[in-house]
């Protein structure tokens, strides 16, 4: 029986859904897990209702987020230091959770490994700071960090990921399937194309927000933006559609914690204005979704979602809860999302930000056909059975 250690230090969203869905795929592949985490009772609740008789072989942890260290006058290190501090953490944390348990991983995978990655650090540094076979998952692999930069002096090029070139590293996962060819070339590693999961729970059937949200809704089309309602989600644009459509069948939700800090001070202050006066066809629930059940019963009461994120060339799993629901999507044009929609067939991309393009957006996917929908494709290509086949390649 192999060891695995899983280890994110974030917390809530997709981080939980990620770790829990790990989890369960490497106890059904018949591995002792450990995991390292910072909600480490949610994941242990949620394994021993979903996988009871493989929960003897899991083995929770909490763990903190990183703490980086300071110098008096200088503030804080540099961000290939502190990234190497994490490391050192992580390897702690690690040593700490096995003698416990009294054994050792095969594999550390990083389920959020974008906290272990910087310019200028080397493989050889990594090695030397933890001393296990490790793997992870690269979420944000963004235009600019494809660029190499040169180390001063011996003008060598370091690339953002390139500790994955370590002898210890079994494989470096990505969401962006559109990256893969590019990133192969500057690594000797293999990079393999993970799918973007979402948990498939059934919807909460008894939550209370889902009954408003219909009860206002009535007979009209509702078109909703789900998580964490920061700008970049597209907020505005959204808003300003609602706005314009006062007199059309439609009837928009905003639904999860509202992040302030990328809105300029007018901005925010014209938003507060709308949530605190909303019109007929806007519903407003600025708070934490609880769970996956609730996060789901509400994709489930809409008719659309909008997904057009502005400035954001990443995968997301909303595409895949999407496909899960059969919901036509909108989603910005330039980058994975879009690159999906079009070929699956999921909805309409538009340009970013654009009130009109959303509008006839809007106008078209209300005469929807799910037939005329590629969602049963999608959902295979981000299974969980497809997490299994590329844990057991990694494993091997």
């Amino acid at each position: 029986m192999k060891t695995i250690a899983l280890i994110d230090n974030h917390e809530g969203g997709h981080h939980l859904a990620y770790l829990r869905l790990y989890t369960q795929t490497l106890l059904n592949l018949g591995c002792r897990v450990i995991t390292l985490s910072r909600e480490p009772e949610q994941v242990k609740n949620w394994v021993n209702v979903h996988c009871p008789k493989s929960s003897e072989w899991l083995y929770t942890f909490p763990i903190q987020g990183t703490k980086i260290p300071k110098f008096p006058g200088i503030g804080k290190i540099p961000q290939p230091l502190a990234i190497l501090e994490r490391w050192r953490q992580a390897a702690l944390a690690v040593q700490g959770a096995s003698s416990k348990i009294g054994w050792y991983p095969d594999l550390v995978f990083f389920n959020w490994l974008d906290s272990y990655l910087s310019h200028y650090l080397t493989p050889l540094l990594v090695d030397r700071l933890f001393p296990y076979p490790w793997s992870g998952l690269y979420f944000q692999v963004g235009d600019l960090r494809f660029q190499p930069h040169n180390l001063p002096l011996i003008n060598l090029p370091l690339i953002h990921y390139g500790v994955a070139n370590s002898c210890r590293c079994k494989a470096l996962g990505i969401l962006d399937e559109t990256r893969l060819e590019a990133m192969q070339q500057h690594l000797k590693t293999q990079v393999i194309v993970f799918p973007d999961l979402t948990d498939q729970v059934p919807p909460d059937p008894n939550y209370p927000i889902v009954k408003q949200i219909r009860e206002q809704a009535g007979e009209r089309k509702i078109i909703g933006l789900i998580g964490s309602l920061s700008r970049r989600k597209g907020v505005l644009t959204l808003l300003e559609v609602a706005q314009n459509s006062l007199n059309q069948d439609w009837f928009f939700v905003l639904a999860g914690q509202l992040s302030e800090s990328g809105f300029s001070d007018n901005e925010l202050s014209r938003l507060k204005e709308v949530i605190n006066s909303p019109s007929n066809n806007c519903f407003f629930h600025l708070e934490r979704i609880p769970d996956e059940p609730q996060f789901n019963a509400l994709i489930q009461s809409f008719d659309i979602l909008f997904c057009a994120y502005e400035n954001y060339p990443y995968s997301s799993n909303i595409l895949t809860k999407a496909a899960v629901f059969e919901k036509p999507v909108i989603v910005s044009e330039g980058f994975c999302m879009a690159q999906r929609v079009r070929g699956f067939k999921l909805g309409v991309t538009i340009p970013e930000g654009d009130v009109i393009k959303c509008t006839e957006a809007i106008e078209y996917l209300s005469d929807f056909h799910p037939d005329n929908y590629g969602f049963k494709e999608l959902k295979q290509c981000h299974s969980q059975a497809r997490i299994s086949q590329i844990f057991e390649l990694i494993l091997s």
